[in-house]
């Protein structure tokens, strides 16, 4: 639970929350009409948040936190 060790971790780590749960699905479902074709396109939706907030956590995040 490293990540939870400081207050800017502790934004980040909210803030990749939001982006998997609600601004992904959002935007890939509601706006773009991109995930429509999927049975659930809100669960395709987070899984694409999701490789988005890895992608950000391994480039910036990481070296902050280790």
């Amino acid at each position: 639970m490293v990540h939870l060790y400081t207050t800017s971790n502790i934004i980040q780590t909210i803030g990749f929350a939001i982006l998997t749960f609600f601004i992904s699905p959002y935007i890939l479902v509601e706006k773009t009409k991109l995930f429509l074709f999927f049975n659930d396109p809100c669960m395709a939706a987070f899984i694409a948040g999701f490789i988005i907030s890895l992608i950000i956590w391994n480039i910036y995040t990481k070296y902050q936190v280790y």
